[in-house]
């Protein structure tokens, strides 16, 4: 692609420059791309180990609560599972982590109703809140995910443009004005040559 520049020792030093400002940025932002890259491999990693072992605990609970339900006649369980167990409160904040910006889910356990002091009914409610804060805790990891995600987006297209666009661009700039100097230098050197000629001519 042809750049427009004005070929002068002066515009030359400005692009060397530019290109050594350029290529440092393209190297810090490379570099934090493949930083990002190898900390969202982990945590992939990460979310698929916790994810699989809350569905096996899921699995588990889900089969407690089958057996509990045979402790209570059909009338009294239907009572207990139509109210809720647990009042909660769900909140969000933002935190950076690597200066991206992420959002953080917590679950806040503000009142308990325990329709049954059964032990095993007790139990289960603390299950119960453990599942919630595990799953909250997941959100956020997934949440982080996305975040890298993009952010590793942009950095690629912002290495890109460096590497296929501007990088070229002000390399192809400083190869023309280097080629007009010496052009310009070459017939300066011929017209000096001629002078020289002639005064010897006359």
């Amino acid at each position: 692609m042809k750049v427009k520049v004005n070929p002068t020792r002066m515009e030359l030093l400005k692009l060397k420059k530019r290109l050594t400002l350029a290529k440092r940025g393209h190297k810090l932002l490379k570099d934090k791309e493949e930083q990002l890259l190898v900390e969202f491999r982990k945590l992939i990693g990460t979310v698929r180990e916790k994810r699989k072992k809350l569905e096996e605990e899921i699995v588990q609970f889900y089969m407690e609560c089958i057996s509990l339900k045979g402790i209570f006649e059909s009338k009294a369980w239907e009572e207990i599972i139509m109210n809720p167990f647990i009042e909660t409160e769900i909140s969000s904040k933002v935190e950076r982590i690597f200066n991206i910006p992420v959002k953080k889910i917590s679950v806040n356990f503000k009142k308990d109703f325990i329709p049954s002091e059964h032990p095993f009914f007790v139990l289960l409610i603390k299950k119960a809140k453990d599942l919630l804060i595990k799953l909250t805790e997941i959100t956020t990891l997934e949440n982080q995910l996305y975040s890298f995600s993009e952010e590793i987006e942009r950095t690629r297209r912002r290495v890109n443009a460096l590497e296929y666009v501007l990088i070229p661009q002000i390399e192809e700039a400083i190869k023309f004005i280097n080629f007009k100097l010496e052009e310009n230098e070459r017939a300066s050197l011929t017209r000096l040559k001629h002078i020289q000629l002639t005064k010897e001519i006359f």
